[in-house]
């Protein structure tokens, strides 16, 4: 692992295990084992690192490469797969190395959501990332009418919309109770919503 890398890890893991931003620089110093000059050679100050832990664990976290999702199968199958990838996309969030520990990415994005350095980009991108949710899905959905394998009584945009109520239930229960069987849960709730939706 390179160093800047080092120290946005090691910074991450003071802000989970003191629950705030307000970390010091002695503080990643004595973390990192790095100098102040270390740390300083590759972040302007405490601010850039904070900023550089916010692209890497939020903003780029949320962005959805829709192009590792493999649909095979029916379109129960193929929407199933997607959901359940986006969800496990949020809920494994960014590998972080040098935690030899399982984390909650969970109280990552409470914290990181918290400091108020989130607001433009990450409220674009989180607006962005919905929009293309919702497009995939559309044209799951549209692909499943067409082979008669979803109502047609139905409209395309309330399934979809009932499709992302069911996943966002999931996806706030996972933010509220960490230790829930998320996955469990989340087959269960498409059981049940499938059934209403299905020919």
């Amino acid at each position: 692992m390179n160093t800047k890398d080092l120290i946005l890890e090691k910074t991450l893991k003071l802000i989970l295990d003191k629950g705030t931003i307000d970390i010091s620089i002695s503080e990643i110093r004595n973390s990192t084992k790095l100098t102040t000059g270390g740390i300083y050679y590759h972040f302007s100050d405490k601010s850039d690192i904070f900023e550089a832990i916010l692209q890497k664990y939020m903003v780029d976290y949320i962005k959805i490469d829709f192009d590792k999702i493999i649909l095979e199968g029916s379109s129960r199958e193929k929407i199933h797969d997607t959901l359940l990838y986006i969800l496990h996309h949020f809920i494994d969030g960014v590998e972080i190395e040098s935690i030899h520990e399982k984390i909650n990415y969970g109280s990552v994005i409470l914290l990181l959501t918290a400091t108020g350095y989130a607001e433009d980009d990450v409220t674009s991108i989180i607006s962005q990332t919905g929009e293309d949710i919702k497009i995939f899905l559309t044209d799951l959905v549209d692909e499943g009418k067409r082979q008669n394998e979803i109502r047609q009584d139905f409209s395309t945009e309330n399934i979809v919309k009932s499709l992302l109520i069911m996943y966002m239930g999931i996806q706030s229960l996972w933010l509220t109770f960490a230790k829930e069987n998320t996955d469990s849960i989340f087959e269960k709730n498409f059981d049940m919503t499938w059934q209403a939706l299905e020919c």
